[in-house]
């Protein structure tokens, strides 16, 4: 044993971090919490939001930042920091808008209204 123990939570924390996709899942999660306070739901809709916006980030992982680049109209390269800076970025719009434009598309389908359909 060593004089200087770890404590158990920073390891299995540092674990967690270091998993890219749980990683771009907690961030994702948290775009869709602050899509949820912005658009003041109930809890379990705001449940909803946060699982929807990881699930959504964690599922796109690195292609996140390429689709959200070129939906905004940014020059290639600029969500994707060569350290890596920008995934947790990146993450965090993805689970906030794929939350927010997957809502849509869900109250459209549930009010009869298919995506293929004029307004």
């Amino acid at each position: 044993m060593t004089d200087d123990p770890i404590p158990i939570w920073a390891s299995i924390k540092a674990a967690i971090v270091a998993i890219p996709v749980l990683g771009a899942a907690l961030w994702g999660g948290l775009g869709g919490a602050t899509n949820a306070l912005v658009i003041k739901v109930t809890a379990l809709e705001a449940i909803r939001h946060i699982a929807i916006g990881a699930a959504i980030a964690a599922g796109l992982g690195g292609l996140g930042a390429p689709l959200l680049g070129h939906w905004l109209g940014l020059p290639p390269g600029t969500l994707n920091a060569p350290e890596g800076a920008a995934g947790g970025t990146a993450a965090y719009l993805t689970g906030s808008l794929g939350a927010a434009i997957f809502e849509v598309l869900l109250h459209r389908i549930r009010g009869g209204r298919l995506p293929r359909d004029n307004p």
